[in-house]
This record gives structure tokens, C-alpha cells and sequence, in this order.
């Protein structure tokens, strides 16, 4: 299933760039290696640097389906005259993300991960918006770094201690560090990003072009829960520090929900409404129950889809508009009521209503945490309460009222466009009928 998948989205991205040698060159030297996999939920392989499980095959499926979304969003860029660095900068970000999905190895498992930082950062200095993206991405890049370096000495401590580098065979119940627990935990907190280490992610969503916003919320943004889980088998013994936190994690959450309340900018409320579901994914996480490692994956997925989707709307709504003010871009439904239906949607399913995957994946994450602690039942129920909030102040703001006389409203809306938003929308309502994937 991997395989055609994959096949099938090369297949379609080189057809619509009309490059058919780099096509056939591309299936020529990658497609053999496909070969080595051995799909188990054991993560054991046929090889010591490539295997694949359950949870890997799910974020290598929504890293296809991510970056194939954000170039067609940005099919525009393809007749530019640096049309060729833009595909570029996406093949190696989809390429150094398929193989942090996918290694075995922890230090080619670091290398990956710290390696989709160059794309990223490139991507918001030669595509973005405003004046600012090089603030912006030196926030980014600085934030990243200070966090990694600590880890990739943690790591050395850890292949030193073990004598090996492949995940099975390490083990820290003897004769470890509470400082390298630290380490290696805090860049994957940065990357997820939990609050009060999450002040990059706005600034890099406001400055990044369109496709760079969708594969950050879509894809850069779960590579922490996954080497959170992945490293979750060493992280066990040191459950105590873990609660630290889950307790920053649910006060996050709540304070980047009531943030999200008075933001005025669209990709800004966007951005901090995923702050707050990340912090959900941190609490399932750490908590160490399946219920809550399947519902941060289930959530991982949605949000990636529904992120994605609701960042590619408001563009949308900005290149008709030209500003990203909400009070500015108002009455929406008496001149695009197809673009308030998708806005509805999306809103309702950024909200956890049924029948989408956030619905149960939060059911799945609430359960888990009230079994952990059944004080929490009063945190989440306000979690709940203030993430509808947002939502339908984002809805109602955009779509009721009038129209701001100053702005322009004549682009039509391209069928390309009702394209990109169906292909959001469709595997979250899909996957919310197919729960067996995730087990």
C-alpha cells in the first residue's frame, strides 16, 4: 500500500510539471529501496537503518499527501522565474521527511530531523510575504538550534552507554542523567512546539508563503510527537519529570485558547489554535497509555489535514483581500457563500464536531487523561468549551456583517482552489470511518 502510494503521488506531481525523465530518474534510484521495509508494529526491519510501523506509515502517508497539496496551492510559483529552487527546496523537505519517518538508526534519526530546518528556513526567506521573514527566520533557526545541540550530545552519552544506535537495542534504566532525559526530550518540545517555548511558530506562519504555512502546520509540526513516541521506551523512566510537562501542557493549552480570542490576524488565531491542540498531543504522549498515544496520532493527522486546510482558506481569502485583518475581511457569505461553507466546515472540524477524526481523537486523548487524573475532566471540559469559542468567533467574524467598503472583492474563486479544500476535507471525514488503521 506504501509503495502505490507513493508511486501514485510522484506520478501525478511529475505529470503535472510535464517532467518525465526526472520522473523515471526518481523511481529509477528510490523506488528498489521501498523494498527493504518490513511493515510490522514491532518497528523491526530487514535492515538496521529503515523500518516501518503503524504509527510511522501514518505520517509518511500524510507527509505525501501534505507536500503534493502545497505545491498544487502554489502552482503559480511554477511559472516563476525561480520556479526550480521552489521545487527543489520541496523535494528535499519531502525527502528529509520521509526518512526521519522512516530510519531506525538514532543518529541518522537526529541528522533528519535537525536537516528539514535548511528547507524550512529557505522557504520563508525566499517566499514570504512581508519585509519581516528574515527576523522570522532567524527565530525559527535559533530556536531550533539552541535546542538541538544539547540533544545531539545527549545522544553521543546515549550510543556511548548502549554501544549501538539502533532504537531496539538502546536502553537508559541504568546509569543515566536526569539532564540527558532533559536534552533529548526539550527539542522535540520546541518542535511540537509547546507554550512557552511556541513564540516561533506564529512569527514563521505570518511571514511563510501559503505552502510553506501548509507543510508546517501539516507536517513539521507532528515531527516532535513522533520522536516523542518514538523514544517513549526510554523516556518511561522518568515519569516524574514527565508530569512537568503535562502540567505545562494543560495550562498551555488554556492560555493559547483564550490568546486565540483576541487575535485580529487570520494566520496568527490559526496558528495559536494549533498550539493548543499540540498540547493535547503532548499530555497523550506523556502519559504513556495506548489510549492516549492512539489519540495523539489520530489527532497528529486530523490537525495536520484541518491546519492545512484552514491556512490554504485564508490565503485564499488574502489574495482576493489583500489583508489578513479579521474585522476587515467581513461578509464573506453575501460574496463567496462556497468559500463560507468551507470555512464552516473546516471551523466545525478545527471545533472536534462529528463526523470528523478530531472528534474521536479527542475523545481518545480526554479519556486517557481522566484516567491519568480525574481533576483534570474540569481543565479539559474548559479546553473544550474555549477551543468552540474561537472557532465560531473566527466563523462568525469572517462571513456575517458588512462588507468593508474599501475593499475589492472581484477574483472569482478557481475550481483548483474547491480542489485543494475537498482534498483536506475528505480523508478527515474517510479516516473518522476507517479507525482501524490506527491500531
Amino acid at each position: 500500500m506504501l509503495n502505490f502510494s507513493f508511486f501514485f503521488f510522484v506520478l501525478l506531481f511529475f505529470f503535472m510539471f510535464n517532467n518525465w525523465w526526472f520522473f523515471l530518474l526518481f523511481m529509477l534510484f528510490f523506488y528498489p529501496f521501498f523494498f527493504t521495509f518490513n511493515f510490522d508494529v514491532s518497528f523491526l526491519s530487514k535492515n538496521s537503518y529503515m523500518c516501518l510501523d503503524n504509527f510511522s506509515f501514518c505520517m509518511v502517508i500524510l507527509t505525501f499527501w501534505i507536500v503534493f497539496l502545497s505545491v498544487f496551492s502554489s502552482v503559480y510559483l511554477i511559472y516563476d522565474y525561480y520556479s526550480f529552487n521552489f521545487l527543489l527546496v520541496f523535494w528535499m523537505l519531502m525527502l528529509f521527511l520521509f526518512f526521519f519517518f522512516v530510519v531506525s538508526n538514532f543518529f541518522f534519526f537526529f541528522f533528519f530531523f535537525e536537516s528539514t530546518l535548511f528547507p524550512t528556513f529557505f522557504l520563508i526567506l525566499g517566499w514570504g510575504n512581508n519585509y519581516e521573514r528574515m527576523f522570522s527566520g532567524f527565530y525559527l533557526f535559533f530556536y531550533t538550534l539552541f535546542s538541538s545541540m544539547p540533544m545531539l550530545f545527549s545522544i553521543f552519552y546515549v550510543l556511548n552507554l548502549n554501544n549501538s544506535g539502533v532504537f531496539m537495542f538502546l536502553d537508559l534504566s541504568f546509569g543515566c542523567l536526569n539532564l540527558v532525559y532533559f536534552f533529548l526530550v526539550i527539542s522535540f518540545l520546541v518542535k511540537i512546539p509547546m507554550f512557552l517555548v511556541h513564540s516561533w511558530l506564529p512569527k514563521a506562519h505570518v511571514e511563510a508563503p501559503v505552502s510553506g504555512s501548509m507543510i508546517l502546520a501539516g507536517v513539521l509540526l507532528k515531527m516532535g510527537g513522533y520522536g516523542i513516541f518514538r523514544l517513549s521506551f526510554l523516556l518511561k523512566y522518568f515519569f516524574s519529570f514527565s508530569l512537568v510537562w503535562i502540567y505545562i501542557s494543560i495550562w498551555g493549552g488554556l492560555v493559547s485558547s483564550f490568546i486565540c480570542l483576541r487575535q485580529v490576524d487570520l494566520k496568527s488565531l490559526i496558528a495559536f489554535s494549533s498550539v493548543s491542540h499540540m498540547s493535547l498531543v503532548i499530555i497523550g504522549l506523556m502519559i504513556f497509555f495506548d489510549l492516549g498515544v492512539i489519540g495523539s496520532l489520530m489527532l497528529m493527522i486530523s490537525h495536520g489535514l484541518c491546519s492545512s486546510g484552514m491556512f490554504y482558506l485564508a490565503n485564499v481569502i488574502y489574495e482576493r483581500s489583500g489583508t489578513r485583518s479579521i474585522f476587515l475581511n467581513k461578509g464573506l457569505m453575501s460574496i463567496f457563500p462556497s468559500l463560507s461553507l468551507w470555512w464552516f466546515i473546516l471551523c466545525s472540524f478545527n471545533m472536534a464536531a462529528p463526523p470528523s477524526l478530531n472528534l474521536i481523537s479527542e475523545i481518545f486523548l480526554f479519556s486517557a487523561s481522566v484516567s491519568w487524573n480525574y481533576l483534570s475532566v474540569f481543565f479539559l471540559m474548559l479546553f473544550s468549551f474555549i477551543g468552540g469559542a474561537y472557532n465560531l468567533f473566527l466563523f462568525t467574524f469572517l462571513n456575517h456583517g458588512k462588507v468593508f467598503s474599501n475593499l475589492n472583492f472581484f477574483n472569482p474563486c478557481y475550481i483548483r482552489e474547491y480542489l485543494v479544500l475537498f482534498l483536506h476535507v475528505f480523508p478527515i471525514s474517510f479516516l473518522f470511518l476507517s479507525l482501524e488503521l490506527f491500531y
